[in-house]
């Protein structure tokens, strides 16, 4: 029965965009996908190990603007640029997490929020201290106008539903077992011979890699980038919100907080655009109070008792 219902929903959401919607619930779906995609991205290291990462905005950024210079600079198609600005995402974050994965708790959450911020200012400066134009400074760069809602709906359903598979196949292998293990006890997992540094590392760099992924198709569908946009920290402030309100360290944790605060948030938008941050707060605030372990946690807790 959950392989049919999972079908079906697929087929669902295959059709929805052919059933002519308005082009408003179109975006809308498709913002879901994206917060999906970048709340799972997060929650496939951060929330199976415990190690609270404050920086993952930093490769959505390094997504967005290589796509974007590749394709306005160098005339890249917009699929190869998209990959090679997750490859380039991925290839940073090898670098970093080799650094910053041997450090625990407080220090890494910091180490990764300070990095991001650094890599803001670089591209802000980067122009104006070498006297190129290279990545607009604080102007941005305008890309091409992509092909339409459609477009950006099915390639970010796409990524979503790749990104979904990723982290459940993770979720029961080895490294799956590896990473809950180093939340558990990361002294006790080296000692039953789990490699720990390597384990984190290489989900760190699978979710950067798709994160840089979902930083090009954002900027492709925005058409516009700024480096205080792209690498705004409201945008890790968000995956990690989805991510809790859904229930860290499972699959359906953040789909379900995703999709949650984004149709919240919109209608608040909408009709509050002023205080729905002060209404959203609240909410946020009831459903971590009555479900700490999120949404996911407190259905289990339910079906349990």
């Amino acid at each position: 029965m959950r392989r049919v219902l999972i079908a079906l929903l697929l087929i669902a959401l295959v059709v929805f965009p052919l059933l002519g919607i308005r082009a408003y619930y179109i975006r809308l779906v498709t913002m879901i996908f994206m917060w999906v995609a970048l709340s799972e991205c997060w929650n496939m290291m951060s929330g199976y190990t415990g190690y609270i990462d404050f920086g993952p905005v930093v490769y959505f950024g390094i997504g967005a603007y290589s796509t974007a210079v590749l394709m306005v600079k160098y005339h890249v198609p917009f699929f190869a640029s998209m990959i090679l600005g997750g490859i380039v995402s991925l290839i940073i974050s090898v670098v970093m997490g080799a650094v910053t994965l041997r450090i625990r708790g407080a220090y890494f959450a910091i180490a990764t929020f300070a990095f991001a911020e650094a890599m803001k200012q670089v591209v802000l400066e980067f122009d104006r201290t070498f006297n190129v134009s290279f990545f607009g400074g604080s102007h941005g760069i305008t890309l091409p106008i992509g092909p339409g809602h459609r477009f950006f709906y099915y390639i970010y359903l796409a990524v979503m539903l790749v990104v979904v598979s990723a982290t459940f196949l993770m979720e029961r292998s080895k490294i799956g077992y590896g990473l809950r293990a180093i939340r558990e006890s990361e002294d006790a997992a080296k000692l039953c011979g789990v490699d720990t540094l390597r384990i984190k590392v290489l989900s760190y760099a699978i979710s950067a890699f798709f994160i840089g992924v979902s930083g090009g198709i954002n900027a492709y569908w925005l058409t516009y980038i700024t480096p205080n946009d792209v690498f705004s920290v409201h945008i890790t402030i968000q995956m990690v919100i989805n991510t809790l309100l859904g229930g860290m360290g499972t699959v359906l944790g953040p789909i379900i907080g995703a999709s949650f605060l984004t149709l919240v948030a919109e209608p608040l938008w909408a009709r509050f655009p002023y205080e729905y941050l002060i209404f959203l707060g609240v909410i946020i605030l009831v459903v971590i109070t009555m479900a700490p372990r999120g949404i996911v946690g407190f259905i289990e807790g339910w079906k349990r008792s």
